[in-house]
């Protein structure tokens, strides 16, 4: 039986945050860190969301796509082992969001920080499409309480459904600056395929605030 190859990758441009050491694995893995932008026509963040919904043309040789952005310090010697288990024979696994389980409330919980004084949202949504984008979903029969996860940890099959899931991803943020959490939910759901949300073992990893705020 061939031995299943799987890639971990992780983007950061514009200095947000820095490299850091992944633990020795109970599983094998390849590493990509990309701190260059690769298309220099898009904001930092959407050069990194390239690497990050992209990965399967970049890197189209592997069994299994492992993410962690930049902030994620893995701790786990077992983390890649974690993703896999739960994927199981599924496409798609994402961390579940620790407190929402709808795109709506998620948005309107944003909208509502922003208006409290944080500053780390509203420099990075307070000029972006969030409500147009969740009404747009709404208005084509997208469900509440359907589920929210966050994106900065996720593990994928290298299957057409995924790669044709993760090009219409890249295109909606690329062109209209969507969120991609919320897209990806929305686009999952179109498609007819389930995230299975992940949940890690206490103290797996740690989450690290970015340098900068963008």
């Amino acid at each position: 039986v061939r031995k299943m190859k799987i890639a971990h990758i992780t983007a950061v441009i514009g200095g947000i945050d820095e490299q850091k050491e992944v633990p020795k694995q109970t599983l094998c893995a390849d590493r990509y860190f990309y701190d260059k932008p690769a298309l220099l026509q898009f904001n930092d963040r959407i050069e990194a969301l390239f690497y990050k919904q992209q990965h399967h043309n970049l890197l189209p040789d592997y069994d299994l796509y492992i993410w962690t952005d930049g902030k994620v310090q893995i701790v786990a010697n077992d983390f890649y082992e974690q993703l896999v288990n739960q994927l199981g024979e599924n496409e798609i696994g994402i961390l579940k969001h620790h407190e929402r389980k709808c795109i709506y409330t998620e948005t309107d919980h944003i909208y509502h920080c922003i208006s409290k004084g944080n500053e780390y949202l509203r420099v990075r949504y307070e000029h972006r499409p969030l409500r147009t984008q969740v009404e747009q979903y709404r208005s084509m029969g997208y469900p509440v309480n359907n589920g929210l996860n966050d994106c900065c940890i996720f593990i994928t099959r290298n299957t057409e459904t995924v790669r044709n899931i993760f090009n219409k991803w890249w295109l909606v943020c690329s062109k209209y600056d969507h969120f991609d959490q919320t897209a990806i939910q929305y686009i999952c759901w179109k498609a007819g395929v389930k995230i299975v949300p992940i949940e890690f073992r206490k103290g797996s990893f740690i989450d690290v605030p970015h340098k900068v705020l963008k």
